[in-house]
């Protein structure tokens, strides 16, 4: 093959895909279909040939989206690739996982990307066809330095909301320690009807 060829001109095999052993073979979570274990250019990936849905490592993911140099070569090799079957995506149907069959969390990608995946926390991420291509797409224009600057912004807002609510209660509890003990303030039985129940409740309330 000459040196940047997508495709070999005598079998028409990828140059960014190669198959590597399957020692644990899995089946698709939407079809069904046995995933097979393929090399995206440096990328080590599960694909199921019959919807082009992804299954890699959160790890994987994470090299993939750091690794901009890598993301052209993966969307042409994707794009090359045609699904022998059309699934229709539901978006509100969880699907098991395909190692330990337990159902999958529906996570949107960096929380703002509007891109849901499927995610088992302890074995991996399943992505739709397409999703991948979108993630890649939102990287490159920003969106995670843009995730992780909102993520800071509402850990402060929470910050500033706990302190707040730290220092309301403590001017509460001074309130209740200077209405409960020493010389606490009498009412007379002629106060309004909320302020006598307030009084009662406190035992404050004294009858002429």
């Amino acid at each position: 093959m000459f040196a940047g060829s997508r495709f070999c001109a005598r079998c028409g095999a990828e140059a960014t895909r190669e198959a590597e052993d399957d020692a644990s073979p899995m089946d698709c979570p939407r079809c069904a279909e046995p995933l097979q274990a393929l090399r995206l250019g440096p990328t080590a990936v599960r694909e199921c040939a019959a919807c082009g849905g992804l299954w890699m490592d959160p790890d994987v993911l994470q090299k993939l989206c750091d690794a901009r140099e890598a993301h052209a070569g993966v969307i042409s090799a994707l794009e090359g690739r045609t699904p022998t079957r059309s699934v229709a995506q539901d978006t509100v149907r969880y699907i098991p996982c395909p190692r330990c069959k337990k159902l999958m969390n529906r996570v949107n990608f960096a929380h703002s990307s509007g891109v849901v995946v499927d995610v088992c926390k302890n074995d991996g991420v399943w992505l739709d066809r397409g999703e991948l291509q979108r993630i890649v797409g939102f990287v490159e224009q920003g969106g995670m330095t843009t995730a992780r600057e909102h993520e800071k912004d509402q850990l402060a807002d929470e910050r500033r909301r706990l302190d707040a609510a730290k220092a309301t209660s403590m001017i509460d509890l001074n309130t209740y320690r200077d209405l409960t003990v020493g010389a606490a303030p009498r009412v007379s039985a002629t106060g309004s009807p909320v302020e006598r129940l307030l009084w009662d409740a406190l035992g404050l309330f004294t009858r002429p």
